[in-house]
């Protein structure tokens, strides 16, 4: 078949120039003939042409035909020759193309079916979601990013995420490349379209080597400004509650002291065993007032200390002493060897008091009878260690890092009827970071505990610029506990 188009060429050859040549021959004196045989020879080389080159013309619609995407028409040629063997060919690959495409247009369906899917998750994710790619562009994000950062979707894609968004911690600006190239959780503010600020916890996640989805980095934005709002809200409710508390409390303890103190001797023992216990309660509960009341200002951030040089020795002695009383009603041994002297410290005397309070009557709560409590002192050039340390039933390891967190309590077998509110540790560490110094303890269950703190001492460099009046004021304006 490979030779039949040429032998049709050779024939259309022959037809169009050999036989105008031999009738020119045989009609040299004949130019009618002469003429009539080259015009009949022109006639027919050209009907042959025009049917060598027809399946030509039917290859060429065809390719047409396929280029505007009718992938369903195939080409008939019939011609015994190369041009059947090239339509053959070009039907063939019509339909490889066909399935080919018939198979991306289901790949097709597919993807957008899954895109679908994950349009549908992401929009019932609460927190924001960005993906970026290695440029730290945006490539997808969901609705809860589009109410944080004030951009649409639209708007955003294919943006550099630095042009669109800035996120802040204090004042410092929190860059791309810092929250892209490690795992990063942390607080933040948010600045979006128009200038639109935003209190979110942005977590961030990295897709190393995954360059065929060019997905890199991938940002987590939690919306904390309605967390806030709500906790203001708790925070207002907890102070009005306790100020309006403690007013009622404080007349109910003075009216129950000056009636007990007038009405000793004269009444029957267990009516004035029941005075006595309701005044105990009482003072209890305007301690948790108070202590509710110090929390909401350490959270307000306006619980304000006065330090000022002060001498510390007399505040520790005091302090002990007047739990003495505590200890030797559940038999426990509360000793404190003084130092012969000890120098002045910064502090506030009546916040370091309720700490060393707070540490000391937490040890003698939670050692049992016949056990001790030793408090003692020690002195470096810039500070001066407390440490209380009793053989109490201790704090297990895994309770030790959340042990001054607000409202913490130890779940203790042996200590069944465990004493407090879990605010105490909270606050004896806020008020020593405060002053300067650092809260720690050592413990080990049923090995007793040691809780420790520094403060700094007082020295030159650290009474420089100390402005007394400023002290004053504030005392005056918190309020002699500051509650």
């Amino acid at each position: 078949m490979r030779f039949i188009l040429l032998l049709k060429i050779l024939l259309v050859t022959i037809v169009g120039i050999c036989l105008p040549l031999l009738a020119s021959l045989f009609f040299i004196h004949n130019l009618f003939a002469s003429l009539t045989t080259g015009i009949l020879a022109a006639v027919i080389s050209s009907l042959l042409i025009y049917l060598l080159l027809k399946p030509l013309q039917d290859l060429i619609s065809s390719a047409q035909m396929l280029e505007d995407g009718n992938f369903n028409f195939r080409v008939d040629i019939r011609s015994k020759d190369e041009f059947e063997a090239v339509g053959k060919s070009f039907n063939s690959m019509a339909d490889h193309i066909k399935e080919k495409f018939e198979d991306i247009e289901r790949q097709k369906d597919t993807a957008i079916a899954e895109k679908s899917k994950l349009d549908e998750v992401l929009s019932t994710i609460v927190d924001g979601i960005i993906a970026l790619d290695f440029n730290k562009n945006v490539m997808l994000s969901n609705k809860a990013a589009e109410e944080i950062t004030g951009f649409t979707q639209g708007e955003m894609a294919g943006f550099p995420i630095k042009d669109l968004v800035h996120l802040f911690s204090d004042q410092e600006e929190i860059l791309p490349k810092t929250y892209c190239q490690a795992p990063f959780d942390q607080s933040a503010k948010l600045v979006g379209k128009e200038g639109r600020e935003t209190k979110v916890k942005i977590q961030t996640a990295q897709l190393q080597g995954r360059v065929q989805t060019n997905i890199h980095c991938i940002l987590i934005l939690q919306d904390l400004s309605k967390e806030e709002e709500l906790e203001k809200m708790k925070l207002d409710f907890v102070s009005m509650a306790s100020h309006e508390l403690r007013t009622p409390l404080t007349s109910i303890i003075g009216y129950l002291s000056v009636f007990i103190n007038e009405n000793k001797g004269k009444i029957a023992k267990e009516e004035f065993d029941l005075l006595e216990k309701s005044l105990i309660s009482a003072q209890q509960l305007l301690g948790l007032v108070q202590n509710l009341l110090s929390v909401n200002k350490i959270e307000r951030e306006q619980m304000s200390v006065s330090a000022q040089p002060i001498d510390y020795l007399p505040i520790v002695t005091k302090a002990v002493e007047d739990l003495k009383n505590q200890a030797v009603q559940k038999n426990i041994i509360l000793n404190f060897d003084p130092p012969k002297e000890l120098p002045k410290v910064m502090a506030d005397p009546i916040r370091i008091s309720e700490v060393i309070t707070n540490l000391v009557a937490n040890a003698i709560n939670y050692t049992n009878a016949g056990g001790r409590v030793e408090v003692s002192t020690q002195i470096s050039p810039n500070d001066i260690t407390t440490s209380i340390s009793d053989t109490g039933i201790g704090i297990p390891k895994e309770a030790i890092p959340h042990l001054f967190s607000k409202f913490f309590r130890v779940s203790n077998t042996t200590q069944q009827a465990s004493k407090g509110t879990g605010l105490g540790l909270f606050i004896s560490k806020s008020i020593v970071e405060k002053l300067g110094g650092k809260i720690w303890v050592e413990s080990e269950g049923g090995k007793g505990s040691k809780f420790s703190f520094t403060i700094p001492v007082a020295n030159k460099k650290s009474t420089e610029g100390l402005n007394s009046t400023a002290f004053i004021a504030q005392t005056i304006q918190s309020g002699a506990l500051n509650y």
